[in-house]
């Protein structure tokens, strides 16, 4: 078995088709909440429960199904009788959530084995009355398989004429009675004869007549059996063309089928790539790197460097031997820089993990601007970085115990009079795993939007990629669509290969990833807009033009997948998710304006 099927015949889904992939689905939860696997209408299908019931792997048969009333107020029915413990369901059952609510069939493809279909009922006609031998003595005719007949003819006993008579008066009336005695003997020797052939006749006719007749309703029987076989295939052919039509029926205004979530990882799954990269800050002109300034955390250290009396004792009490300096700029502040590396000094850079789609067949890869250079976006501090102190304008220290700014970017660092104003760049390294492939693909980079979190990097590979449709539909966007998102969270399972060296010159074995992307699905819940039609109707977003979606599978690392509608086209970029498992999407609109020949965008 594969996948399990839905056949969905009465309700809101009436003549809709799903299918499920065994690989990504053990089970499926039945419902009007928007998290349910297969979802029905919340006020078309009022008697459904939010979650209403659920079909699972029996995990006492690999090959069998259970199905279980999640505690609903209207009943499951499975072949119209009510369950109340998880029963088994068999390929071909109907299922039915309420009296007069939804049915649906449940089936599986291919189908197992045991599954057998139901005895078919040859039509035989009716069986023709039994014919009547004709009762005329002489003579009697047999039947035999409707051709000529057999006379048997029964001669009456002849009488003994005039001559014999005075013959007989010669003799003595001994020699009389034996030649009496003699006679009748021999016609009764005849007679018995005669009625052993017919008796004979009769049985072999019999026999003959009737294996004619088994031979004949064999006959009638096997033209039954085609014609049934026939029947059968036009009623299959016609059920397969009233599936087409239903497709056809669910087909939108853009012409496109609506799928399910499997549907849509099967279309466009081998598109999504994993994407790993690292970067440093650099000072352009001398390419040296950029670090961060520490200084010991001592009052008598600060004295000495700024000429103030700070007093004794650490600066920030508790706090490690060595704390990181920050400019103030404006209403904010940024670290203070130095090209000079010293063992008080921190790296700008890091290493990270994201995800990216596939858009053109010779490699562009769309992403997310922090994935395609991190130097361009906020930068993240590490964990637990240790809290430092503020200089003013005049280099004096006006705080301590101040954490990391969270909204500085290298690329736009702002320190008036700083030797590296607009004097930085990055050298990053780039690569990309295509889905199911353990061999990564350098990267390079090519672009990013200057208007949204959107990034640009290729690939060079022999031949034709396989990529992603595009839906730049956002003005179009309702709530409650139902989406998909796929990408390489970070809290996902990893799979892993060892490569046993086969090469003399390099005998070392290595262990590489071999990436699948995570499908999860959910629904639009919210739209946010920017609108600058004009003064009066000006509009805008801390979070810009956004989507925004509830799911809980999506994390690190899904940076950059695509969101889907369910037609399997790209209509958004993930960026971010927070606290409240809330998932937000760029446009897909940004990612296609840094194609130079892209007409249709927003502003």
């Amino acid at each position: 078995m594969e996948r399990m099927i839905i056949k969905h015949l009465s309700g809101s889904k009436a003549n809709q088709v799903e299918e499920f992939a065994l690989k990504h689905h053990n089970e499926l939860i039945f419902g009007r909440e928007a998290t349910s696997t297969v979802k029905y209408d919340p006020d078309r299908d009022d008697l459904v429960g939010r979650q209403h019931a659920k079909i699972q792997l029996d995990p006492s048969d690999p090959n069998g199904f259970i199905i279980t009333d999640l505690s609903s107020r209207n009943g499951t029915f499975v072949n119209n009788n009510k369950i109340t413990a998880p029963t088994k369901i068999m390929a071909g059952d109907v299922v039915q959530f309420g009296p007069n609510g939804p049915k649906f069939q449940f089936d599986v493809e291919p189908r197992p084995n045991y599954t057998t279909k139901p005895t078919r009922i040859a039509d035989t006609g009716r069986t023709p009355e039994t014919r009547v031998l004709p009762n005329n003595n002489p003579p009697m005719n047999i039947p035999i398989s409707g051709s000529d007949s057999v006379n048997t003819q029964v001669a009456p006993k002849a009488g003994v004429g005039k001559a014999t008579v005075e013959r007989m008066i010669s003799q003595t009336v001994e020699e009389t009675k034996r030649s009496e005695r003699s006679k009748f003997a021999t016609i009764g020797g005849a007679a018995a004869f005669i009625g052993i052939l017919l008796i004979g006749s009769l049985a072999f006719g019999g026999y003959y007549y009737n294996s004619r007749r088994q031979q004949q309703m064999q006959d009638q029987i096997d033209t039954k059996s085609t014609e049934l076989d026939q029947k059968t295939k036009d009623l299959e052919a016609k059920q397969n063309d009233a599936q087409q039509k239903a497709l056809e029926a669910q087909k939108n205004n853009s012409g496109n089928v609506t799928l399910n979530a499997a549907n849509v990882a099967e279309k466009a799954g081998k598109s999504v790539v994993y994407i790993e990269g690292s970067w440093q800050l650099t000072n352009k002109t001398s390419k040296s790197q950029i670090y961060h300034r520490f200084i010991p955390n001592s009052r008598e250290y600060l004295t000495q460097i700024y000429k103030v009396n700070y007093g004794k004792g650490p600066i920030i009490p508790n706090g490690p031997a060595t704390i990181p300096i920050y400019n103030k700029v404006g209403g904010s502040y940024e670290p203070v820089l130095t090209d000079v590396k010293d063992d008080l000094s921190f790296p700008i850079g890091g290493s990270y993990s994201g995800s990216g789609f596939i858009v053109t067949s010779d490699g562009y890869i769309l992403t997310n601007r922090h994935i395609a250079s991190p130097f361009r976006a906020m930068h993240s501090f590490p964990q637990n970085y240790p809290l430092g102190v503020l200089l003013d304008e005049n280099g004096q220290i006006t705080a301590a115990g101040v954490e990391p700014p969270r909204d500085w970017i290298p690329e736009n660092t702002k320190a008036v009079g700083r030797q590296f104003q607009g004097q930085f760049d990055d050298v990053m390294k780039l690569k990309v795993w295509l889905p199911g492939n353990e061999i990564p693909v350098d990267a390079q980079f090519i672009n990013v939007s200057p208007r949204a979190d959107v990034g640009m990097i290729k690939i060079n590979v022999p031949g034709d990629l396989s990529k992603v449709e595009i839906s730049d539909n956002f003005d179009a966007l309702k709530k409650g669509e139902e989406i998909v998102i796929m990408g390489y969270p970070a809290g996902a399972p990893v799979v892993y290969k060892i490569n046993f060296s086969k090469d003399m010159l390099n005998p070392e074995s290595k262990t590489s990833i071999i990436p699948d992307p995570t499908v999860s699905t959910s629904s639009i819940g919210n739209i946010v807009k920017s609108e600058m039609k004009d003064l009066e109707n000006l509009r805008s977003s801390d979070q810009g033009d956004s989507i925004r979606y509830a799911v809980s599978l999506t994390g690190h690392g899904n940076s950059g997948g695509p969101v889907f509608n369910m037609q399997g086209q790209v209509i958004g970029i993930h960026f971010a998710g927070d606290e409240k498992q809330a998932g937000f999407a760029v446009p897909i609109k940004f990612g296609m304006q840094l194609f130079p020949n892209y007409q249709k965008g927003g502003s």
